[in-house]
């Protein structure tokens, strides 16, 4: 998993994004209870199907605007966790954020978020998880033509933006634009 810094003011939080396997197949109920179980020091932990995550700059980006919503007492929901549903799928209703990117039983790789305020806690708390759920992916949320194109129809998000953003037409220059475009769209939930 990827481990980062994000901030708000002064404040510093630590947090670990990635995709972990589902390799020891729990179902969705099992992931919810893993999820709410927080370890000391630990602010927010979120798992979602990974198959609409964009790239690990996704989930930095609704980490740190959820963290900014619930700072900054502008949130959606009424807990961190859900506030990085929110941004993480682009919608301002929970309900409709947990349709597309909710943990169903049928979920075999789950995108991993987990916000803590000590860096110590985080790495404890990350191999906690994946004790109990299953190893990283390899390569994390890799780049499919599915993938991108099942992405860009849930976010609204057309050939020419890509295209346009794009360095190629190589799959890897499509997605990377992708996750910019989608990284764009997760911090306008704000707006909106």
């Amino acid at each position: 998993m990827r481990l980062e810094t994000l901030t708000y003011g002064d404040e510093v939080f630590h947090v670990g994004i990635g995709e972990l396997r589902n390799a020891k197949g729990l179902n969705k109920d099992a992931m919810i209870s893993l999820a709410s179980e927080k370890a000391e020091g630990v602010v927010a932990v979120q798992l979602l199907d990974s198959a609409l995550i964009a790239g690990e700059e996704h989930l930095l980006s609704a980490a740190q605007n959820a963290l900014n919503a619930w700072k900054g007492n502008y949130s959606i929901a009424r807990n961190l966790d859900v506030e990085i549903l929110l941004y993480a799928s682009g919608q301002h209703q929970i309900g409709v954020a947990l349709e597309k990117l909710g943990v169903t039983d049928e979920s075999k790789s789950v995108a991993a978020v987990v916000l803590t305020k000590a860096e110590s806690n985080l790495k404890s708390h990350v191999d906690q998880i994946v004790d109990r759920l299953g190893p990283s992916v390899q390569r994390p949320f890799a780049p499919t033509e599915e993938r991108l194109q099942y992405i860009m129809m849930h976010f609204g998000i057309n050939e020419a933006e890509i295209t346009a953003v794009a360095s190629s037409d190589s799959l890897e220059a499509r997605y990377h634009a992708l996750s910019g475009c989608v990284t764009s769209r997760v911090s306008m939930v704000a707006l909106e």
